[in-house]
């Protein structure tokens, strides 16, 4: 059973040498590593070929610039592995036996479509780990798409990320998923497709992921309005998909919350934004009222009681002082 990696590298060349040697060094050797080189201006591509020279199970693939969607598709169609794994350049895997332990799950479970598995987010200014969060244990055994919007939600955990998850190559090819290229958050819809599509699914709570924290010129930092505005751009287009999804009517009031606790990370930095932004959310203030999501439902009290602009500066004020 081969198990390939998708790696884009963009601007990551003071961390690529990392990733790949941790990918290289799993104990499980039967792997290809498909090094997409974005169009990267610095050393980059110059690194993906030396390190294709050392190691044969390397392919490298350049191309021009098209964002990291675009690298995750032409480094999904070069793959050729029974599975996929993303893995973002600047990030790494935990330990060497992590493939090997992840894959003992697989082999027990080849009805799932995919397997999640979880992360630790690394902090390289003090080399010190934080793990994400726990899954229920009701997600670690294989369950239907229906069973696992409804628990992901409940839990206020959603996995969106294309990197914590092994994923069946047949079961993507089917699909015909692709990331939607030239949008921030890529991982959101991708994600709901992925679901949506699966017969079988599982998240396990192996720390197999090093998510690198606070690293300069990231996607993830660089936020602002793009970002903004292509997570609105998301949850209008999934609420225009909600009737063509195949999940049940529980499942789709937990995908509605969903899009209400993205409603309220939006509603928290409005404030930045102009009023006509503003008064464009807040016509999607409805969906306040799906309160599966816990923190949705903190919210829709605060609303309830207080109105909008009081749940506008508790959302704001949460973010700026006790998320960091």
């Amino acid at each position: 059973m081969k198990v390939s990696f998708i790696l884009p590298v963009y601007k990551v060349e003071k961390y690529l040498d990392e990733c790949v040697e941790s990918i290289v060094s799993q104990t499980y050797r039967d792997i290809e590593v498909v090094l997409v080189d974005d169009g990267s201006p610095d050393r980059c591509p110059i690194i993906c070929d030396e390190w294709a020279k050392k190691d044969p199970r390397i392919k490298v693939v350049h191309k021009s610039n098209g964002g990291l969607s675009d690298a995750r598709n032409v480094g999904f169609e070069n793959a050729t592995g029974d599975y996929v794994i993303f893995v973002d350049g600047d990030d790494f895997w935990a330990s060497p036996t992590a493939l090997q332990e992840l894959l003992e799950v697989v082999v027990k479970h080849p009805e799932c479509d995919f397997i999640g598995f979880n992360c630790s987010y690394f902090y390289g200014d003090t080399n010190t780990y934080e793990k994400w969060v726990t899954y229920d244990d009701a997600l670690s055994r294989p369950i239907d798409k229906d069973t696992a919007m409804r628990l992901l939600v409940a839990s206020g955990t959603m996995p969106m990320s294309a990197c914590l998850k092994v994923i069946s190559r047949k079961s993507l090819s089917d699909m015909g998923l692709r990331f939607i290229k030239g949008i921030i958050s890529e991982d959101i819809p991708w994600f709901i497709d992925l679901l949506d599509g699966s017969k079988k699914c599982m998240f396990v709570n192996q720390y197999v992921y090093a998510y690198r924290q606070n690293r300069a010129g990231s996607i993830t930092a660089s936020g602002g309005e793009k970002s903004f505005n292509d997570v609105f751009s998301i949850i209008k287009m999934e609420l225009d998909k909600m009737e063509k999804r195949t999940f049940s009517p529980a499942a789709k009031e937990a995908l509605y919350s969903f899009l209400a606790y993205e409603f309220c990370i939006l509603l928290s930095s409005v404030s930045k934004r102009s009023k006509e932004k503003r008064d464009e959310l807040l016509a999607y203030k409805w969906l306040l009222k799906y309160t599966a999501n816990p923190k949705v439902r903190k919210a829709a009290l605060v609303n309830k009681f207080f109105g909008i602009k009081a749940t506008e500066w508790v959302l704001r004020f949460y973010n700026e002082k006790v998320r960091k």
